[in-house]
């Protein structure tokens, strides 16, 4: 769920909560009240229930997003989080007294009902307030300068980490080809999103390291990227992509095999996607003539007996959680250059660790490699033991 319609949702509660307070006021506080003691029983039963499920949405909602996240809770979160968890010894006490001691009821039920009401403005003030207050005031970036001497690569990696985490999975950052100009839009919109989560110095910052990674300026220097990124994420699923770029077809024969590799997966390889891929493969390792089908099988090409992964740990994002020199950039990062840590994991750990993933801090790569990548992918964790 969006933060506007949390936010908005919690104005909701707040309301709640001051009617249910109103409610009680009527009852214990007034001589005579203008409304029948039944409608306002009536009243303050179902507005208390109202209250009660929008608490535990609330309370759900909050569990949800701080197991998902990898980073250490800042500190609006960390209070947000206390007040919230505040309310519930207040709302069972409550609900004890109503049920089981009523001489208790118009002395410390109106006390409680306050205390609760002012939880609930601060716990929504702190977040929804806080959220609606950035949102009129944040301001966007429309120009970006990467010749700016403030601007840090390094930086921009650490914010890449710990803010786009929040909301996806880094593969799917790292995988994604755009142009410095088309990276400032995308991060705007996320700005957009959750104007509390990304300040508009940060923009600046996570433009630059996303666009320096791909070294691209130009609009038209993507296609290519884009479509070598495609038919490493498509082909790499079933078998091994040497054994793509060992092929000599022609032009007509490649489409129609990657037609026929749609057709057979459909859910992974759209058709617009076998187009693409076909057309590129016919244009890089196509042959014109039927007769040079032949003189093609005749000649050995150089076949890659030993995978080099490190372009593989560069294009799918691991560095920039596992640091070029291994030692661990983001957060809980194994170091992978400390012999104690190599000597407790096997290599079918490490294999399992790399296909299906460990927690919500490293995604699966069981579908994005091939067996023989991740055992090339383990020998490339193996050669940083012992370096200084």
């Amino acid at each position: 769920m969006s933060p506007q319609w949390t936010s908005t949702l919690g104005i909701v509660f707040v309301v709640l909560a001051g009617v249910q307070v109103w409610l009680m006021l009527e009852v214990v506080g007034r001589e005579k009240s203008k409304f029948s003691a039944r409608f306002l029983s009536i009243m303050h039963r179902v507005n208390g229930y109202l209250f009660l499920a929008m608490y535990v949405f609330f309370l759900y909602v909050m569990i949800q997003k701080v197991a998902a996240t990898n980073s250490p809770l800042d500190t609006k979160s960390l209070i947000h989080m206390i007040l919230a968890v505040a309310i519930l010894p207040m709302l069972l006490v409550k609900i004890l007294i109503v049920r089981f001691y009523p001489k208790l009821f118009d002395t410390v039920v109106p006390l409680i009902g306050i205390g609760i009401f002012v939880l609930t403005f601060c716990f929504v003030f702190i977040t929804g307030g806080y959220y609606f207050i950035k949102s009129a005031t944040t301001k966007y970036v429309s120009t970006f300068d990467p010749q700016s001497s403030y601007l840090d690569i390094d930086v921009g990696r650490q914010l890449v980490i710990q803010k786009c985490n929040k909301c996806h999975d880094l593969t799917r950052v790292f995988t994604m080809v755009k142009s410095p100009e088309d990276w400032k839009g995308t991060v705007n919109r996320m700005v957009q999103r959750d104007p509390t989560w990304i300040a508009a110095n940060q923009i600046d910052q996570i433009v630059y390291f996303l666009s320096e990674r791909q070294n691209i300026n130009h609009t038209e220097q993507i296609l290519t990227v884009q479509i070598e990124t495609l038919l490493d994420t498509k082909c790499s699923r079933c078998h091994n992509v040497e054994r793509v770029f060992a092929q000599r077809r022609t032009r007509q024969e490649w489409r129609t095999l990657v037609t026929r590799m749609s057709n057979r997966h459909r859910s992974w390889i759209s058709d617009t996607e076998a187009n693409v891929i076909g057309d590129y493969l016919a244009r890089i390792y196509g042959i014109k003539k039927e007769t040079q089908i032949k003189l093609a099988a005749l000649v050995k090409l150089p076949v890659q007996r030993e995978i080099n992964f490190a372009p593989l740990f560069e294009k799918l994002g691991c560095v920039f959680c596992h640091g070029e020199e291994g030692y661990g950039e983001a957060a809980d990062t194994p170091d992978w250059t400390e012999t104690e840590w190599q000597d407790e994991k096997s290599d079918d750990d490490l294999f399992k660790s790399i296909a299906e993933g460990v927690g919500t801090q490293m995604p699966s790569f069981e579908n994005k490699l091939s067996k023989d990548e991740i055992k090339a992918a383990v020998k490339f964790v193996r050669s940083f033991k012992g370096r200084e």
